[in-house]
């Protein structure tokens, strides 16, 4: 984030400089809005995903520039194009990082321009040149700043979050041993796990198998992830076995020992994050240091004299065997990273003529198309922002409200898919922008001629890039803070730009949180059912594919139904803080049920891939359990529909399943899966009723 802040900082305060000395300060304001609107593209991904990134946002904000700018004249253009820009802003926004920052090139750069329009030929001319060049200023800074780094860099960095979320992970488990509120939180930290991985896939959708193996680096690092996707899988199971500990009640210098070896776990998954990011050999030698201190702690725990037969030794016991199971992934994980070796710079790696080919037609028609998005709910939220943002502008243009465009502009920001968040939006928003404008005013009044401006300016551009993911209201601040700088580096502040931004911010805060009421509201009352019917079908997918289907590749089955999962759990928090509406928890038991579900197939999958080749043959009891969940999984397609009409169900269908046999570890795991899809069935035909 300081990397990304510092390279809009410099896109942004350069332009402003040149201007400031050649008295060129309105061009240079024009090169500079532009530059940082670009600059509000993340730069993730590989090296083509970030020349092409770039490529696309400077085209939207240079079409969307001169299109704003002789459209201003007439408010029926300035409405029909509005409604244009802010649908297709928002069907990127709704896409995640990359295509928000798209997002901000066309509504910025739509609103900006067309406040202040041009009719003269040679003005247009001249503002659109001006656009160009800060595009292609912003291009030069994002293309600049990645040559320098190593090729592989942004892909390691996606894979280290992943094993610093699952160390995370690990110390919320150890601390839920003893307290309960920490424990609650275990499946929060797992979501984010979760969303660690699917965030990798979102740029590196590659897999271990589909990899070119001539590309040593990356084959390594599609490895590694895996590696990092199946301890979280056995840390996960670890957390469930916890629950059958009171650890209050065991030996204390088990206690101690157990403790220990959690502390130990947790270091050497912080190690590994480090090392795959920085490739220093002094963090593998920590690393390595915590494995073998984890190997050391396992062997004292099992040399513990414990009671054999009550369950919490047994939980003990399967505890031990995850560890080491554990333990044997994170040597691999070290070794993966030291087979991929040094990591070159990718102006090594991309000669100029090859980076000239990255804007083919064809990957490029790819990237566009991967970033847009047209199903019910994107478009709902899309029109609505649609029919809001032209709303904003006509009071603006009808009203001829002086700084109006902040009306349009603070609405595109805090408007969100759905109320709860537009409203925490909305209150941070008005927030930020009040103290930001105050402390921006205070500043304005320094003497031009101390050059102090122009370096809190270069600072914002960095605080705000920085906080915008850790606290809007700080990002708000700091934005407004650079903005009131931005247009007064060179003539003394009007102290009543300070109440008009602040009405109109307000204004368009409040027109976002009423479009959320009055514009095809998305309330998760309606779409809770959709989330649950779809997580539910997604493990009785799961389920198949583990016994019934001909794929191998179980993991790509997990992460589809761990990420609908997430969606059920996130619309869920979402329904319960709507307001006015009577609220039901019998979801919550259900989504619970189905998490369970998901990772007792998850052991099975587990415990199958530790299996020698030469595998027992099917258990009577396997068998009929299996045909029981079957049941089970047929019997709750009926409800589905009923929760979601569109779904798609299977037809019963008579089917063999795999000829292997299951340990007694699968075995319980199917059982535990059994009772969970009874409890589904009964709380599904128990609300059912209720909505």
């Amino acid at each position: 984030m300081v990397s990304w802040g510092v390279r809009m900082a410099v896109a942004g305060t350069l332009p402003l400089i040149w201007g400031i000395s050649t008295g060129r300060g309105e061009d240079a304001i024009w090169i500079t809005l532009t530059a940082e609107g670009i600059s509000w593209v993340e730069m993730k991904g590989s090296f083509n995903w970030r020349v092409r990134t770039l490529f696309i946002g400077a085209s939207l904000a240079l079409f969307w520039g001169a299109l704003g700018t002789i459209t201003g004249f007439s408010i029926v253009l300035s409405i029909l194009f509005m409604f244009i820009a802010a649908f297709v802003a928002t069907l990127l926004k709704n896409l995640g990082d990359r295509a928000s920052g798209l997002a901000i090139c066309v509504y910025l750069m739509f609103i900006i321009c067309n406040a202040f329009p041009d009719v003269d030929i040679a003005d247009v001319k001249h503002r659109v040149i001006l656009i160009a060049v800060g595009a292609a200023w912003a291009g030069l800074v994002g293309i600049s700043a990645s040559l320098v780094m190593p090729v592989q860099q942004p892909f390691r960095r996606q894979i280290a979050l992943i094993w610093r979320s699952i160390a995370s992970l690990i110390d919320t488990i150890t601390r839920g041993a003893i307290n309960e509120q920490a424990r609650n939180e275990v499946y929060a930290k797992e979501k984010e796990v979760r969303n660690a991985i699917d965030h990798s896939f979102d740029f590196y959708g590659r897999m271990a198998h589909q990899a070119n193996k001539k590309d040593n680096r990356q084959y390594q690092l599609l490895l590694l992830r895996k590696n990092a996707a199946l301890v979280a899988v056995n840390i996960v199971a670890i957390a469930q076995e916890m629950e059958h500990i009171n650890v209050k009640t065991l030996d204390e210098s088990l206690r101690v020992k157990a403790a220990t070896l959690f502390s130990a776990l947790k270091e050497a998954v912080t190690r590994i994050s480090v090392f795959v990011l920085t490739l220093k050999q002094e963090e593998k030698l920590l690393a390595t240091s915590q494995i073998n201190r984890l190997k050391k702690l396992t062997a004292l725990i099992k040399s513990f004299p414990l009671v054999e037969g009550p369950p919490e030794t047994q939980a003990i016991n399967r505890i031990l065997l995850l560890t080491g199971r554990t333990t044997k992934l994170l040597e691999s994980a070290l070794q993966r990273i030291e087979q991929m070796g040094e990591d070159i710079p990718v102006f090594r790696s991309y000669s100029l003529m090859k980076t000239t080919f990255l804007l083919k037609p064809g990957k490029m028609a790819r990237n566009i198309k991967s970033l847009a998005s047209f199903d019910s709910l994107a478009m709902r939220f899309a029109l609505r922002s649609a029919i809001a943002a032209c709303v904003a502008l006509l009071i603006a243009k009808v009203f001829h409200i002086k700084h109006g465009y902040w009306i349009p502009f603070s609405l595109m920001i805090v408007i969100q898919p759905y109320f709860g968040a537009t409203l925490h939006k909305a209150r941070d928003r008005v927030a930020g922008t009040v103290l930001g404008g105050i402390a921006g005013g205070l500043l304005a009044l320094l003497p031009t001629g101390l050059y102090l401006k122009e370096g809190l300016l270069f600072l914002t551009f960095i605080l705000m890039v920085y906080y915008v993911r850790r606290n809007y209201a700080i990002a708000v601040f700091t934005v407004t803070l650079n903005l009131v700088l931005l247009f007064n580096i060179d003539y003394t502040y009007n102290v009543m730009l300070l109440v008009e931004r602040a009405l109109c911010t307000i204004g368009g805060s409040l027109l976002a949180v009423l479009s959320g009421f009055a514009l095809l509201p998305a309330w998760d009352k309606k779409w809770l059912p959709n989330h649950l019917a779809e997580a539910i079908m997604g493990n009785f997918n799961y389920f198949n594919g583990t016994f019934y289907g001909t794929t191998s590749n179980w993991s790509r089955n997990k992460r589809a139904v761990e990420s609908k999962n997430s969606d059920v759990f996130d619309s869920f928090n979402r329904y319960m803080e709507e307001p006015g509406k009577e609220k039901t928890e019998a979801y919550y038991d259900i989504i619970t049920c189905n998490v369970r579900i998901t990772r007792d197939l998850n052991t099975i999958n587990i415990e199958q891939e530790e299996k020698p080749v030469t595998d027992m043959l099917p258990h009577p009891v396997q068998i009929i359990l299996l045909k029981e969940c079957q049941e089970l999984f047929l019997s709750l397609m009926p409800l589905l529909k009923r929760l979601n009409p569109a779904i798609a169900t299977p037809e019963s269908k008579e089917t063999a399943p795999h000829s292997f046999g299951l340990n007694e570890i699968q075995l319980i795991s199917l059982e535990k899966m059994k009772i969970e899809l009874k409890a589904i069935r009964a709380d599904l035909e128990e609300l059912l009723p209720k909505i």
